[in-house]
Order: C-alpha cells, then structure tokens, then sequence
C-alpha cells in the first residue's frame, strides 16, 4: 500500500513538472514570436532583448538554441559585432550540435577584420550617432579565440599577420615575432607570407642592433633576409633587406671581433685566434675582416692574408632622373643677377604672345 503511494506521488510529481515545462516553454515561445515580429518591423535591437528573454525563460535547449541564433542575426543587423562575437563564442560552447560549427568560425574571422578596419560598438546603443562614444578595440580578443577554434582556417594567416602589427603597436615585440613565425613555419603557400617574411627579418633586425646577446636574432635575421632575398630578389623592398643582411653580417662579424680581443687580452691566443679566423671565414666581405686578417697575422706568423674582398654596398642604390626642362623662356632664376626673387620668372611676354596667336 505504501509502494503505491509513493508510485502515485513520483507520478503527480513528474507530471508537475511536465507541467512546468511546457509553461516555461510557452512564455519562451511567446517572446521569440515578439522578438520575430519586432524583427521583421526592423527593429533589431527590441529584438535582441526579446530573443534573451526566450532563451533565459526557456527549459528546452532547442528552444535556447534558436533563441541564440536569433539573437546572433539581430546583433549582426544591429550592429553590434562584439554583442554577436559573444553570442557566437555562447552557441559553440553551449549547443554545437545546433551551430553551424565552419560557418560561425569564418563569421568570427570577420568580426575580427571589422574590428581591425576600426568598427567600435557604441557604448550606449541609445547613442550610437556619437561617433566617439564607443567601446574598446576588441580585434585581438576576437582573432586570438577564432584562431584557438581554427588555427588551419584559410583566413588564419591574415589573422595572425595582423595579430603581429597589434601587438607591435602595443610594444609586445615578442608576441608579435611569434605570431610572424608561425605564418613563415607553417603558411607557406598563403598570401601572408612574403609580408611576414619581410616583417620578421626586419624585426629581428631591430632587436639584434638593441642587443643580441647569444647572436640569436642576428642568425634569425640573416636566414629570414636570405629566404627573402632568394624567393622575391626583384621586389621593391630587396634592396633594403640586402641592406639590412648587410648590416646584420658587419655587427655579427664585430661581435666575433669584441671577443677575439677580449681572450687576447686575457692570453689565450689560440681562442683568440679562432675566433678572428670565422671573421675572415664566415663574414670575409664584413668591415671588420681587415682588421681580424690584420690581427690574426700578427697572432699567428704562419697566416697569410688573402686578396681584398669585394665591395658590398651598405647604401640603397636609388635611381636619379634629371628635372624636365622648363617649358617657357625663364627671365630670373632665384638669386640670380642679384635679384631677391624666391621663384623663377618667367617670360610673360613672350607667354602672352603664344596665348594671343592662339
């Protein structure tokens, strides 16, 4: 008699809360259809909150689902790329057997590139017409999780590329060399290669003149700038890579140098000679192989300096044009005959002469 008594309130409890359910459910409905209607009138952000408030009344997760695609569309129609950022990163989370998993990742990726062309959300959607009036930049939040999401994804080189110049600008040097190393390592074939190849010669380059104590970013450097040289030798910014190669080479050579002299000073001439041996092996066309052949022969007697070596240009050559002649009769240059005139002066009558014939 007990047991049936018991079976009898499970039951009355089960059907409560099926009760429940569809209660909750029904409101949830209600409010996606006034969110639906609001969206078709074009009223997209009344139809953002009325899509929330189906989703948090909801009990069903189909029902969630949709309430979140829902709101996904009335952000994007309204505007707000960050609000929808959010809602996509909830939907993958949350129900990604309701999401359309590639589409939304490529979704995410342009949401990063309107972020990074300087789209802002407003602070205040009410005041939205203020151009000033907005919130945070928000690219790198974006671009970093799309990349956890997708690191293959076609849009991923450009992504990290740009990720690079953010965090450049922030001073994060390291983050940003990173993310050019990864692009040259494993992108080979896309698009963003050749700017990050350039990118990150340079900016080895930068931080070997700032200090390089183990010579790690001068070999970086060097193998980056010769990558570049040999796959674009005819690209216009060649001739500043040759000259950065160059320049990385000559301090390379003069750090050889430093410490040759260093175990010179200290009686170890054999190190010492080793090292002033590479200057001239490893760096020959260096400005500082004179002085290590002049060194290492006096160190070593049996040594017998080589030819010269050629000459390297450390300068960009640029091209010169002479000024086009002038195309009317000039009576006064500026200066000239002691005059005090700041530009030429022209023949006017001999101008006007040509303007009357006409």
């Amino acid at each position: 008699m007990i047991r049936k008594i018991k079976l009898a309130g499970v039951v009355c409890l089960l059907a409560a809360g099926s009760f429940l359910l569809k209660a909750d459910d029904a409101e949830a409905v209600k409010s996606y259809q006034e969110g639906l209607k609001l969206f078709n009138a074009k009223e997209y952000y009344d139809a953002l909150k009325k899509f929330k408030d189906s989703e948090l009344l909801a009990k069903s997760n189909t029902i969630r689902a949709n309430s979140l695609r829902a709101q996904i569309g009335a952000a994007k129609m309204a505007e707000l790329p960050w609000q929808e950022f959010e809602l996509i990163e909830a939907l993958l989370t949350r129900f990604p057997e309701y999401a359309d998993v590639p589409a939304s990742v490529k979704r995410e990726y342009q949401l990063g590139d309107i972020f990074f062309k300087g789209k802002r959300e407003p602070a205040f959607y009410a005041m939205r017409k203020i151009p000033w009036l907005t919130g945070p930049d928000k690219t790198a939040d974006i671009y970093t999780q799309a990349l956890k999401r997708a690191p293959y994804a076609p849009e991923a080189p450009a992504a990290r590329l740009r990720l690079a110049f953010i965090y450049d600008q922030k001073g994060e040097v390291m983050k940003s060399l990173e993310q050019l190393r990864i692009v040259e390592r494993e992108f080979s074939a896309s698009s963003s290669y050749k700017l990050a190849l350039l990118a990150l010669g340079y900016g080895c380059y930068e931080m070997a003149l700032r200090g390089d104590g183990d010579g790690r970013y001068g070999r970086e450097c060097a193998e980056m700038s010769a990558k570049y040289l040999k796959l674009y030798p005819k690209d216009v910014a060649a001739p500043l890579v040759q000259r950065n190669l160059q320049r990385i080479r000559d301090a390379q050579a003069r750090r050889l140098l430093d410490m040759a002299e260093f175990y010179r000073k200290q009686g170890r001439t054999e190190a010492a000679a080793r090292y002033l041996a590479r200057v001239i092996r490893e760096f020959p066309e260096s400005t500082s192989a004179p002085e290590s052949e002049s060194k290492l022969a006096a160190l070593d007697k049996s040594f017998t300096p080589g030819d010269f070596p050629a000459d390297v240009p450390r300068y960009i050559q640029y091209k010169t044009a002479e000024l086009p002649e002038e195309a009317e009769k000039v009576l006064f240059f500026p200066g000239e005959n002691g005059k005090h005139n700041l530009l030429p002066i022209p023949d006017l009558q001999e101008y006007l002469g040509r303007e009357i014939k006409k």
